[in-house]
């Protein structure tokens, strides 16, 4: 499921403000540590389906590593996510998910290489977390939310057509293939 809007990614640095407009994301150290939000939208899937597999593959935008780097992803706990504004701590504020995965990325060394050293951790229990709630309904959108320490940097939407974020199409019980 690729990003389809500016305002579907975003930075929000460590004074509040928030950027659409990069052409890459710092995930997650940029002049200080950051919050980033990646919304995806018209996720087809059920509410309650059983999720078994689920990740963001990122595209490498720079080889500018900062070691350790130690990402924290969350979901948003919101039954429809709010596309991204500049409004101050927009993306800091939102509530997040109790379901939490860590991800110690290896050093990412090509500019364009979007393969495992750029995807993910099994992100299901986050994504399970998110379409179990009361409100959620198929084709909603849900964001994730990085934080943590160190730097791997990303294309943004605002980057190379087509090289940005991607939520891989969750697998599971009760979806379809």
């Amino acid at each position: 499921i690729p990003l389809s809007h500016a305002s579907d990614d975003a930075e929000e640095s460590a004074n509040g403000s928030v950027s659409l407009n990069s052409s890459d994301l710092e995930l997650v150290q940029d002049n200080s540590l950051q919050t980033v939000g990646i919304r995806f939208r018209g996720v087809n899937i059920p509410r309650g389906a059983r999720i078994t597999n689920a990740y963001v593959q990122f595209t490498c935008d720079e080889t500018m590593n900062l070691n350790p780097c130690d990402l924290v992803f969350n979901g948003q706990a919101a039954d429809d996510s709010a596309t991204f504004a500049t409004s101050p701590r927009n993306i800091s504020s939102r509530g997040r998910t109790a379901a939490t995965v860590n991800w110690a990325p290896p050093t990412w060394t090509r500019v364009g290489n979007a393969g495992p050293d750029q995807r993910t951790p099994d992100l299901s229990q986050v994504v399970q977390e998110i379409v179990s709630r009361d409100g959620w309904v198929q084709g909603n959108a849900l964001a994730i939310i990085i934080t943590g320490t160190g730097a791997r940097v990303a294309q943004a939407y605002g980057g190379v057509r087509r090289q940005h974020a991607a939520l891989s199409r969750p697998r599971g019980r009760d979806l379809q293939s």
